[in-house]
This record gives C-alpha cells, structure tokens and sequence, in this order.
C-alpha cells in the first residue's frame, strides 16, 4: 500500500519541481556570451580604424616631407644660382634722370627674385625722388625688373627773391624741375599763406584754392607777361597800357573785376590819366595810385 501509495506521491513531487521549474525559467539571467563577442568586436573595429589613421598620418608627413625638400631645393637655386639674381633693371618714362642712381637705390642688383619687395622699391624711390609722380615696379622670374617712371609736370614756376622752385598740378613743391612743358611765371616777393614779406620757409605744398587762382589769374595775363604776386596787394600784372593791376590773393569774383578794368581804361583813357597802381581786391573800393608831378 505504502508502496502503490509512493509512486503516485513521487510522480505528483516530480511534475510539482518541473512546473517549478518552468516559472522560474524566466527569470535566470540570459547568457552575456554573445554580448561580450560584440563589445569585442567593436574594439577590434576601433583599433582598425585608428591604425588606418596612423598609416594616413604617416603618408601625409611624408608627401609634406618631400615637398619640403623641393622647396627647399628651389630656394637653395633661387639664392646661389646667378640666373636668379638680379644683374640689370629696365627703367622707362624719365628719359633725363639718372638710371644708374635708380638702380642703386632699388637695392635689387644681386639679390634673388623672392628677396626683393617692388612695394618697398617704389615707396624708396616715391621719397627719394620729388619730380617722380609714380612707379610701378614689375619683377618676373627667373630674374627680371621693369621700372616705369611717371614725371611731375609742373605747371606754376614760381620766381621768389631770385630764386626759383615749381608747383605741380597736385600743389606739390619742386625744387628742381627738367620738364620742358610751358608753365605759369609767377614773379613774387613772398608766397600765398606767408607770415610777412620776410618769411622764407617754402611750403612743401601750395592747397588747391591756390593753385586754382594761379591757373585762373595765368589765363587771363596779357601775352608775353608774368604774372606777379606781391604779399600786400596778391596776384597781378603789369597791363599793355604800362600800369600794374592787382586783383587780390583769391580768384573771387574775377569776371566782374575784369569788366571793371576794361572799365578803368577806357576812363583813365578818355580823361589821359596814367596811373601807376590799380587795387580791385575789394570791388566795391578800388583803389589806384597816380604819377606824382
């Protein structure tokens, strides 16, 4: 009986541990076997990936290697080789000049094209030079330098006390000029902007109202005379009657000043009167000066 009785008791144990079993099936842990084998390979990827840029990096230092040493090589042959060095320099546009002193001041005969500056030449002889306008300044391989020179024209030669100095169309203040162009010929006893008669410090520029009376009086004085600035009375000239006209320092008004002396003679004249000064600096108060019997 016990013994029948047992079986039936062991075999109910039995499906007991397995449906057991089964429920708590689920809540084992699944195996990380797979998941292990996965960071795995992705380290291995990663590891791939960095001695590919190893190997890139390496490619890359070495082109820059090489490239450097023909560079190198280039600038070792610009320097030493004598095909690129400087020996002669072409300069055009100021046929009276002194090449030879040009060529000096570029400092260039001997040196290598990469050791030479055309801005800084230019510059150098922009401020060495005042009767030079402009310079444009060409370097091309292996070795050649065109300079192109520009003159300063003047157009106002000024004659102060004996001495002379000239005005470009800039206003700019020549001490020497070689042009061969017809200027303006001023006669004076000082200068536009003088501190009195006795001042002597010449400006280096004259301002563009003042050029502009001068070109302005110079159209208008008769053939053959110059024009004169005195520093009381300002620009004038000597008329073809033999009196001296003064219409002050400024251009001002210049139309009606000049009706006024057509004006004047025909008055002085009708009535043979020979003045020596006539003032129409102020046109509502001109002034004349008459020959003292």
């Amino acid at each position: 009986m016990t013994e029948s009785n047992g079986k039936p008791e062991n075999e109910r144990l039995r499906k007991l541990r397995e449906r057991r079993q089964e429920r708590e099936a689920p809540k084992v842990p699944e195996p990380v076997r797979l998941q292990t084998l996965y960071v795995q390979n992705q380290e291995t990827e990663a590891d791939r990936e960095r001695k590919l840029r190893k190997r890139q990096n390496a490619g890359a230092r070495w082109f820059s290697g090489i490239l450097a040493f023909i560079f190198g090589g280039l600038t070792a042959g610009y320097s030493f080789l004598p095909q690129f060095r400087f020996s002669d320099i072409v300069i055009t546009g100021m046929d009276k000049i002194n090449k030879n002193e040009i060529v000096y001041f570029t400092g260039a005969v001997g040196k290598p094209v990469f050791a030479v500056n055309p801005d800084q030449i230019r510059s150098t002889l922009l401020q060495r030079y005042q009767d030079i306008y402009d310079a444009v300044v060409t370097v091309d391989f292996p070795a050649e330098m065109r300079i192109e020179l520009t003159e300063r024209v003047p157009v106002v030669e000024w004659d102060f006390g004996g001495s002379r100095f000239w005005i470009d169309k800039d206003g700019m203040v020549l001490s020497e000029s070689r042009s061969q162009e017809e200027t303006i010929h001023v006669y004076a006893d000082a200068y536009p902007g003088s501190l009195s008669q006795e001042d002597r410090n010449v400006p280096m520029y004259f301002s563009k109202d003042v050029l502009k009376t001068i070109v302005t009086m110079g159209s208008h004085v008769p053939e053959g005379k110059p024009l004169i600035y005195t520093y009381k009375n300002g620009f004038g000239w000597d008329t073809d009657e033999g009196w001296r006209i003064f219409f002050g320092k400024t251009d001002s008004d210049m139309d009606e000043k000049l009706r006024m002396q057509k004006s004047l003679t025909k008055y002085f004249q009708e009535n043979k009167l020979e003045p020596i000064l006539v003032s129409l600096e102020f046109k509502d108060a001109p002034y004349y000066r008459f020959v003292e019997n």
